[in-house]
């Protein structure tokens, strides 16, 4: 006998199979009820949250010999031919697969002739954003003013590369991830129908994983049913992912708050591969962490176990919930990073924990600014010095991680109490850093790509090799680049790179100081003249011109 997976086994049959889309059910058979149900609709949402699913449900609803009827009967014969998918009036078109305007006008010349059997002919196009753009404008009239028996149900998980043309001409439904809860009493529901004895926390780790996609959560308990036979265990499904779950998330917040770049990079799955899945899950723990910092242990959205609760709080009252931000944004940065380069994913996530594992990494621009003040307020307030044979003071050093390390004092600035400097007695040399700031900008390039080396290798080698620095003036230091690539360009848009170059520029030059990034649009390559051409313009006397 055929196995049937438990995704296709368990799948949503009538709206009230539907869990955790309940705006979505009750406006359609709102619809249906009050016979206001359109010509063309628009399900959109994540992966695996039941756009296709709902779009069938109502395709059988239309159909279905009772209707009008807020759920099909399932016993009709337009039910069971929906069902099995022998139903000749529901068309069901991939359009990853007939992308093509030759496809769709097919489809367009096949809506004019009638249904054979049921009430409408029903179009479902799934990923109708695959479609191309031919094909969209050859769809368009048909969707706006279709025949009155034909219903279009078009799904996608990327609204914005449908067209607006397009959209306008549907009513948008949208479903949701769904909530762990509801995830994780589905499986519950599931494992008691299998007879399977699942240890505790299995369907709570499964939800967790599936990030609001019930066919992905049923997918992976096939795996894990595979793996494990009718009594699954949390080793078991630890061992399909590699990964131990929250407990190793704990583990790498822990070395980033304790600043241990070792403990952080060990805690790492040891295989390679899947780096962007774990990232994709230690970002929703992170994201939970920060809405308990922000919102309080109770806040509906927040999603993580008890225990994993008790260690948030614990968290939030020791780190604050801006750290935890800059934390959570160096991730998502991170893992932009790596979606144009898989090859290097393993590289670019320890990267990402070796920099926020860097004492200054986590300070905000507040706690920036509170440092740069009490600095300058201790090396103002230096002690003169009266004995010509005294050694000078020491010049203050160019690690701005030294300095912003620095405790901050409490109290008053120590009063001076040497004597007066007179013409015999001269005064020992200022610091460089507040009495002669940098202007020129040779020495000022040099010394900022030094400073970044404390606190961004990436940053310094990119601007090392793309950047120069064109021009100082007016509290603005203009950095032209060259190329930069995609995932280079994302680390300049990062408001946390602006705000470091911001406080190292005014760092060196003792004045406040932003940074303004250039990229010179390339000139367009004139094209070689060809013999012709050139013997046409010598004998008539003209000049060519380019005329782009």
């Amino acid at each position: 006998m055929t196995y049937l997976v438990l995704a296709r086994k368990y799948r949503p049959r009538t709206f009230g199979d539907v869990v955790g889309q309940e705006i979505v059910t009750a406006t359609l058979r709102g619809a249906i009820q009050e016979h206001r149900v359109g010509h063309a609709y628009l399900f959109t949402g994540p992966r695996g949250t039941g756009k296709t699913t709902t779009a069938r449900i109502l395709a059988k609803a239309l159909n279905c010999e009772r209707a009008p009827t807020l759920d099909p009967c399932l016993q009709c014969e337009r039910c069971i031919a929906a069902d099995s998918g022998a139903e000749v009036d529901i068309v069901e078109i991939d359009a990853a697969s007939n992308t093509g305007v030759d496809s769709v006008r097919e489809l367009r010349d096949s809506a004019a002739f009638l249904p054979l059997k049921a009430r409408h002919k029903i179009y479902i196009i799934d990923e109708v954003h695959m479609l191309s753009k031919p094909a969209f404008n050859a769809l368009l009239k048909t969707l706006e003013e279709p025949p009155p028996h034909v219903k279009f149900l078009l799904a996608t998980t990327d609204l914005h590369k449908v067209l607006e043309t397009v959209v306008s001409r549907c009513q948008v439904l949208r479903l949701s991830p769904l909530p762990e809860k509801i995830i994780r009493e589905r499986l519950d529901e599931i494992f008691s129908r299998e007879s399977i004895r699942a240890e505790a926390g299995v369907s709570a780790e499964i939800a967790r994983r599936a990030r609001g996609g019930m066919r992905d959560a049923l997918s992976i308990a096939d795996q894990l049913l595979a793996l494990s036979g009718l009594e699954p265990k949390l080793e078991n499904l630890r061992a399909l992912a590699s990964e131990a779950g929250s407990e190793v998330f704990e583990t790498v917040l822990d070395a980033i708050e304790a600043h241990s770049a070792a403990a952080a990079l060990a805690a790492l799955p040891a295989t390679q591969g899947g780096e962007a899945e774990w990232l994709a899950l230690f970002l929703s723990h992170l994201r939970g962490n920060l809405l308990i910092a922000l919102c309080g242990e109770n806040f509906p959205l927040v999603e993580l176990g008890p225990s994993e609760k008790q260690r948030a709080i614990a968290r939030a009252q020791r780190v604050g919930a801006e750290k935890l931000g800059i934390w959570l944004e160096e991730l998502l940065m991170a893992r932009e990073r790596m979606q144009p380069l898989p090859q290097h994913a393993r590289s670019l996530l320890e990267v990402a924990l070796i920099d926020l594992c860097r004492p200054e990494t986590s300070l905000g621009l507040e706690e920036l600014i509170r440092r740069l003040e009490a600095l300058e307020a201790r090396l103002g307030s230096a002690p003169a010095v009266a004995r010509p044979t005294a050694p000078p003071a020491p010049a203050a050093s160019s690690s701005m991680a030294a300095a912003l390390a620095a405790p901050t004092p409490t109290g008053p600035a120590p009063a001076a109490t040497a004597q007066t400097p007179t013409a015999q007695t001269p005064a020992a040399p200022a610091p460089t850093a507040l009495s002669a700031p940098l202007t020129d900008p040779k020495q000022l390039w040099p010394r900022l790509l030094e400073e970044l080396g404390t606190h961004s290798a990436s940053l310094q080698l990119m601007l090392r090799q793309r950047g120069r620095l064109a021009e100082l003036s007016g509290g603005v230091a203009k950095i032209q680049l060259t190329n930069p690539a995609p995932e280079e360009r994302a680390l300049l848009d990062n408001p946390r790179t602006h705000k470091l170059l911001q406080a190292l520029l005014t760092r060196l030059l003792g004045r406040d100081c932003q940074a303004q990034f250039d990229e010179p649009s390339r000139a367009p390559v004139r094209k070689e003249q060809d013999r012709f051409t050139g013997e046409v313009s010598q004998l008539f006397g003209g000049r060519i011109e380019d005329d782009r």
